[in-house]
């Protein structure tokens, strides 16, 4: 096969085997053996071809973190895929498959598993798939989800996807899952669910739609409404389940007391206090982010949002202060960059929709903050370890400063983290530099704000959150411009969201979202959500 032979002959570590030409010659010939002899590669994707099976001597191919076979004629998977104990990213949807493999709960490393539109009756336990993110099952025949799917160790999953089963039962454990956002249950055959749906902490997509629920009123409100209906109708429930009950787990008190102490805190205020006003993601020209399965393995967590009405002139320090916070920031909430980095662009220069995507060193291509000329991402980070070795040299002494202390968070990376416009040019590549070309100048009077992390999403929102606040602080929004206003000398940051999806649109992440900003403890602050 004239892919293969290519990709061994150049070393490659990312192998793309499909279409019409590719099914051809598997059905002639079968998928050619030396595939197999691929150590080196870290991506591997065989799709829309007519291949029933593998060998199991895909488990040779230990270094792939990204493995893709989707619309395939698959029956089974080799046991052996135990084996890949680097993989990340797993995409197995649209074909035939029966069972799966038991070995495939020793993937420790997985954090997004596809197997959608197969033939599946049942599934492993998936209780220690730790770093799981992603799990889509929807268009099978499952008639439960697998053991383990509720495990309190599974503290990264944030998708559920099972619709379009025979599903009969939800378990109240479903709570146990902390930052579970999206959980489609659509299509199956459940009767009723548990009122402890409702206090998922994170849950904001909830789809139960197609099922026949024995609560005739409950059914209908799935059916028509919105998940914020739904989950208060559940949590109505909720609250008189332990009425009835008081040895019920939890008391159902901790969302009234809030609105009761919010309630309170309203009375009490007779001053004016600075504010975040957030403006509602606008549906028609709302700068949308959309992330690949490829950076999912390299730096899968990305929130955004734009701050309009900025004035970085409102004194002669106000924009070197606002560089400053940015690497304060760095250094400590950011953890030097290893827990997350901040990205501020000009908006003015920002063609969206945007794409955060992981490329191959020598493909990425950006031009560096502060140069003129654009380089590949290889050339740049030599470049810059050729420059940390001579200050070390020329300084005697083993650490470095600026830009060149990050090199290390690249080691072992085969391909790095980029973010994209629309026309294909990269602006962002964390957590190294932005692209000159959406730098920010003191002129700027709109900023694209972008936090990345290899951690945790919860970090990213975390940063963001403290850099808004602390613009706030420093009145880098525009004051009233009428002193006589009761306004007057009040500041005010206005924030519009931006969300951030997989390829097929799905939602991952909206920010600030309500839940967003929920933390800040500066009573002469107030956050206006200005939502429909």
């Amino acid at each position: 096969m004239e892919e293969v032979r290519k990709a061994a002959e150049e070393k490659r570590r990312e192998l793309v085997i499909s279409g019409q030409t590719a099914s051809k010659f598997i059905e002639e010939n079968g998928l050619d053996d030396e595939l197999y002899h691929l150590t080196c590669l870290n991506y591997l994707s065989i799709s829309k071809t007519c291949l029933r099976q593998l060998s199991p001597k895909l488990g040779n191919l230990v270094n792939l973190t990204n493995l893709v076979l989707h619309n395939n004629q698959l029956t089974a998977l080799p046991g052996e895929i135990q084996a890949l104990s680097k993989l990340k990213f797993f995409d197995v949807s649209n074909n035939q498959i029966e069972e799966m493999p038991e070995s495939i709960s020793n993937l420790s490393e997985l954090e997004s598993l596809n197997v959608s539109v197969n033939k599946l009756s049942s599934f492993p336990p998936v209780g220690n798939l730790n770093s799981l993110h992603i799990f889509n099952v929807a268009h099978n025949s499952l008639t439960e989800l697998p053991e383990g799917i509720f495990n309190p160790k599974l503290v990264h999953l944030s998708q559920i996807i099972a619709g379009n089963n025979e599903i009969e039962l939800l378990s109240p454990n479903v709570t146990e899952l902390p930052h579970l956002n999206m959980l489609d249950m659509s299509n199956n055959k459940l009767k009723e669910v548990p009122a402890e749906l409702s206090e998922c902490p994170k849950l904001k997509e909830l789809n139960l739609k197609g099922n026949k629920f024995s609560d005739r009123r409950f059914g209908k409100l799935v059916e028509q409404c919105a998940t914020k209906s739904v989950m208060e109708y559940l949590s109505n429930n909720l609250k008189k389940e332990r009425a009835k009950n008081p040895d019920k787990k939890g008391k159902g008190k901790s969302k009234e007391k809030k609105k009761k102490g919010q309630k309170a805190d309203d009375d009490d205020v007779e001053f004016l206090t600075d504010s975040i006003d957030v403006l509602h993601f606008d549906d028609d020209d709302g700068l949308v982010v959309s992330i690949t399965p490829a950076v999912l393995s390299v730096r899968p967590y990305i929130v955004c949002c734009i701050v309009k009405n900025l004035d970085l002139q409102k004194t002669a320090n106000s924009f070197k202060q606002f560089i400053t916070l940015q690497t304060k920031l760095h250094d400590t909430l950011c953890n030097k960059r290893q827990a997350a980095t901040i990205a501020t662009h000009d908006l003015s220069s920002v063609k969206g929709p945007l794409k955060f995507d992981a490329q191959f060193p020598p493909l990425l291509m950006i031009v560096p903050l502060s140069k003129q000329k654009e380089v590949s991402g290889e050339t740049l980070v030599d470049d810059l370890m050729k420059e940390a070795e001579q200050i070390r040299r020329e300084k005697k002494r083993n650490a470095v400063s600026g830009i060149h202390k990050y090199l290390d968070l690249l080691k072992d990376k085969t391909q790095y983290p980029c973010l994209i416009d629309s026309a294909g040019t990269v602006i962002s590549f964390p957590p190294i530099t932005n692209s000159n070309n959406t730098k920010i100048s003191k002129e700027t009077s709109s900023i694209l704000i972008e936090v990345t992390s290899s951690t945790s999403l919860d970090v990213c929102k975390k940063v963001c959150d403290e850099l808004l606040v602390k613009m706030l602080e420093m009145g880098l929004g525009k004051d009233s411009a009428d002193e006589a206003s009761p306004s007057a000398g009040q500041k005010t940051l206005t924030v519009e969201q931006v969300k951030v999806t997989d390829e097929e649109g799905n939602l991952r992440v909206v920010y600030p979202s309500r839940t967003d900003l929920s933390a800040v403890s500066n009573p002469g602050i107030t956050v206006n959500r200005n939502y429909e």
